[in-house]
Order: structure tokens, then C-alpha cells, then sequence
């Protein structure tokens, strides 16, 4: 039996960080996703480059650990706007980002790291972000849509 659209747009996911003090729900498909292969993603994530899902905030919601969570405002950002990182106090995980962007203030956008997700999504990225910074050895990653 093969899910409608209306199963896709009403799933209930749910993630966690590493040490899985910090959980949440997240409900429907996002709204985009995106790889970025800016040099902050990649400090913070400490790898090639990050995975992002985009959610409006009424979509997720943090069911344990709040207070666990700490953000980090990043100024010196590529695109020029403040991204705060939320990240786990405990295992150092990043879980959610949010954008100072008019357009994502306006929006309520939220975003996840793709990698906290605890189950396996067919999602394919849209974007990315800085693909000029991307490291050599990255090969494969096809988008559906420019930005």
C-alpha cells in the first residue's frame, strides 16, 4: 500500500541528539533541503558539509531537553545574516539552526540537522549552498531545484 500525499504531509517524525537529551517531533515534509559547504557548517558540523531540512516552527516541537539546548550566534556567516546554532549542552550535537533572515523571520522558519532525523527520509536536497567552497573529494550530490 503506497502512502498519499496527505500521509506524507501529517507524518510525525521524530530526532534526537546524540546523547538523546535533546528529542523532538517535526511533522509533514519539509519545506526545503538543503547541503551547505560553507566553512562554518563545516567547523561546526566538523565534516564536509551540512545537511539542512526546513520546517516552519509550528511543525516541530522539542519534547525533551529545552534546557539542555545552548545556541551559538554566528555573525561571520557567508550570507551575512546571523545564524544561531542550538546545539546539545551535553554531547555537543548540532540540532536545530535559525536564520536572521527577513525572509525566514517572516516565515517561522526553523531548521533541523538532517542527521539528528532517527529515521531514514527519501527526501533528496533541492540545494546547495557555497557549492564553490565544496571539498574535492565530494562527488555525487545531485540537487532538484536551483536556489
Amino acid at each position: 500500500m503506497s502512502s498519499t500525499n496527505s500521509d506524507r504531509s501529517t507524518k510525525v517524525r521524530t530526532g534526537s541528539c546524540l546523547c538523546k537529551a535533546v528529542k523532538y517531533e517535526v511533522a509533514g515534509d519539509p519545506i526545503t533541503f538543503r547541503i551547505c559547504h560553507c566553512q562554518n557548517c563545516k567547523k561546526a558540523t566538523g565534516s564536509a558539509f551540512m545537511t539542512n531540512v526546513f520546517f516552519t516552527e509550528d511543525k516541530l516541537r522539542v519534547t525533551e531537553g529545552q534546557e539542555k539546548l545552548k545556541v551559538y550566534h554566528d555573525h561571520e556567516t557567508a550570507s551575512g545574516n546571523v545564524l544561531s546554532r542550538y546545539f546539545c549542552s551535553q554531547c555537543g550535537s548540532n540540532v536545530f539552526l535559525q536564520s536572521s533572515d527577513k525572509r525566514a523571520v517572516a516565515g517561522k522558519i526553523r531548521i533541523i540537522a538532517a542527521g539528528t532525523l532517527d529515521e531514514e527520509f527519501d527526501w533528496v536536497p533541492k540545494t546547495q549552498l557555497w557549492p564553490e567552497l565544496k571539498q574535492h573529494f565530494i562527488h555525487g550530490i545531485t540537487t532538484t531545484a536551483k536556489l
